[in-house]
């Protein structure tokens, strides 16, 4: 086991005040294995990161809201993405009875894995210490921290990346089937996550074809199982894609429309970079400390260890890099949280790159960096979540869901007597009240009319009726033209106020009435 001890410590003076407190702390340290010392800061993380927003949210995200809406249909595919995702949301959200914080727990076990499988591609290459600290150097990259409580396809997609960036190497170097297929199945449910693993896909597929060992590989099965297994998990959503008229694709090309002047496109794609950068501010300044302790020596890499520093520099680059070149390609932008299931590996590259000399005082500091990184983001998000209300700026996570969903549900119930089946309107306020009805009724988002939501049919409301719900201080309180159009037989309501601290919410309603009350 790689103990802290096995190492000498640079040895200088301290005043005699500090120590002995410093050698309390080295000495604690030096006790606990580098493994141990991983496993602590990744639960540290995580229990951070689901506490906050289970203690400070008071209603679900959009993006929870809208996979709560179609995880609860169970297709095989949706407008917008394909059904891992929301298949997972649904089911950890029933099984804990509504509660959300299944969702923010299941959102750190992502990132969890995304260190984990760091940690262990990097064990694999390099020393145990530089291994933990290109997992560690991840807590720098904003991806990995802030955004995270909104459990979505992005941060699902994470961890089959990571896991498949780790599990491919096992399978080129040490050519086991298990772990050809293995990566098989995780690139499959990678994709089955979100479309864009083949980032990670198309980038690792050529690295293959163009090394020496990769390319021996193909002439042997390993590669092609791989190949078949990702093919047959993914073969029953590529049907759906088929049936749906491409509906999921269409809706990506809309998210990124083709620019058709150079010079706005070259200014969005400089946007998109500068983001990026942002996002690795906190990671470059760690980095730096590690750099002051760099290596000099001269070190003649053999060619195994040629092949992880091309391995590791292609997982970190390689899917931002075919990100940007299919960018350039198509004249698409890309926004800018499309980047963040791209970095799994990027810590690992910058420590095996600097390759830091890392003695007992140089971790001790370092964690102590890694620790105001971690907190940093920590009191941001939860300073924000606890002003915003005091000045009436709640954003969505402090809407009043649960009381809008009780307020619509009795008045269904006390005029018709009957379930509340369907519910109609944008995304947020339609997709709050599927999720907090006590009916737990059928979400049909009026912007994707019925292709989008195949669960609802015109036959279905006219048996069942529906709810239609808008925001009637931006819409007004009569019935929105578009919604009036595809559902003339709405019959409008009084308007619902809601209060939430220092805000107030003017919901519009309109009834579909039921075949058998009219």
């Amino acid at each position: 086991m790689d103990k802290l001890s096995e190492e000498p410590i640079e040895v200088r003076q301290t005043p005699a005040g500090n120590s002995g407190a410093l050698q309390k702390r080295l000495t604690a340290i030096q006790n606990l294995s580098v493994g141990q010392i991983f496993a602590i800061a990744t639960a540290g993380h995580v229990l951070l990161w689901t506490l906050l927003p289970t203690l400070l949210l008071k209603n679900a995200s959009v993006d929870i809201v809208e996979a709560l809406a179609w995880g609860h249909e169970w297709q095989m595919g949706y407008e917008k993405d394909p059904p891992l995702w929301p298949w997972i949301t649904e089911a950890i959200t029933a099984w804990s009875g509504k509660s959300l914080w299944t969702c923010y727990l299941a959102a750190q076990l992502c990132v969890a894995t995304v260190f984990l499988a760091s940690w262990q591609l990097g064990r694999r290459i390099t020393s145990q210490r530089e291994a933990l600290v290109g997992a560690l150097l991840l807590e720098g990259i904003y991806y990995f921290n802030f955004p995270t409580p909104e459990f979505n396809d992005i941060v699902l997609q994470m961890p089959f990346a990571a896991m498949f960036g780790w599990l491919l190497h096992r399978a080129l170097v040490d050519n086991r089937l298990v772990d050809w297929c293995l990566s098989g199945l995780l690139a499959g449910l990678g994709l089955g996550a979100r479309y864009s693993m083949g980032a990670y896909i198309a980038p690792m597929a050529i690295f293959v074809l163009l090394h020496p060992l990769g390319r021996r590989r193909l002439a042997q099965p390993g590669p092609w199982l791989l190949f078949l297994v990702a093919f047959l998990v993914f073969l029953p959503h590529m049907h759906w894609i088929h049936q749906s008229d491409f509906i999921s694709i269409s809706y990506v090309g809309r998210r990124a429309p083709a620019i058709g002047a150079s010079t706005d496109y070259g200014v969005q794609l400089l946007s998109f970079i500068g983001a990026q950068f942002a996002a690795f501010i906190p990671m470059l300044a760690l980095a730096v400390m590690l750099w002051r302790w760099r290596s000099t020596e001269p070190r003649e890499p053999s060619d195994l260890r040629k092949f992880d520093q091309a391995y590791v520099a292609t997982l970190a680059w390689g899917p931002l890099a075919f990100s940007m070149v299919l960018s350039v390609v198509t004249h698409r932008s890309p926004r800018v949280m499309w980047a963040a299931p791209l970095m799994c590996f990027m810590g690992l590259f910058v420590a095996t790159t600097i390759r830091p000399v890392l003695t007992r005082r140089r971790l001790l500091t370092f964690g102590r960096a890694w620790l105001v990184v971690l907190l940093i983001p920590a009191t941001l998000f939860a300073l924000a979540q606890l002003l915003r209300p005091l000045i009436g700026n709640e954003g969505r996570t402090h809407f009043p869901g649960q009381q809008l969903a009780s307020e619509m549900t009795g008045r269904w119930s006390a005029q018709t007597g009957k379930p509340l089946r369907y519910v109609i309107g944008d995304t947020w306020h339609a997709g709050n009240m599927a999720f907090y009805s006590a009916h737990r009724p059928s979400a049909l988002f009026a912007h994707a009319g019925y292709r989008g939501n195949p669960w609802v049919t015109p036959e279905k409301l006219k048996a069942s009726g529906a709810v239609l719900v808008w925001d009637a201080r931006e819409q007004g309180a009569g019935i929105p033209a578009g919604l009036a159009a595809q559902f003339p037989q709405a019959v409008v309501q009084s308007k619902i106020f809601l209060h939430q601290n220092l805000s107030v919410y003017e919901m519009g309603v309109a009834f579909i009435l039921p075949k058998q009350t009219r």
